[in-house]
């Protein structure tokens, strides 16, 4: 949650009105507003990894009596737009139509990070 929370404050920060599904199923974690368009977002966080699987959870499968197994599922193009991925200090907005894998490694990505810690992130915002 302290991923989807940066990124809510950045969106904030660079005016976006930003709107939370109330269902905990929604296939995007906000959905944000610029004059009359809508982009849904999806959030992933990582602390130390270089890599990020692109991957949502899927239904619990029950393994013999007490077993459960979580099962994973790609992410269809209309699930969201833009993939926000967060590695403290930095916030990589990808759009989704360029990932063409479901690991990436962030390096190949530094062209859509934004250094929080950089005054300028904050006055140049995607155009999202």
């Amino acid at each position: 949650l302290a991923g989807e929370d940066l990124v809510r404050y950045l969106l904030h920060r660079w005016r976006y009105e930003v709107f939370v599904p109330c269902n905990p199923n929604s296939k995007c974690d906000f959905a944000v507003k610029n004059g009359s368009k809508w982009t849904a977002i999806q959030v992933k966080t990582t602390e130390t990894a270089d890599r990020i699987i692109v991957k949502k959870s899927g239904a619990n499968k029950v393994l013999g009596h007490c077993m459960v197994q979580k099962s994973w599922q790609s992410y269809d193009k209309e699930d969201f737009e833009f993939l926000f991925i967060v590695k403290f200090p930095k916030i990589y907005v990808v759009p989704h139509k360029i990932i063409e894998k479901q690991g990436l490694k962030l390096e190949d990505y530094e062209d859509f990070s934004y250094d929080l810690n950089d005054p300028e992130t904050y006055n140049n915002p995607p155009n999202l």
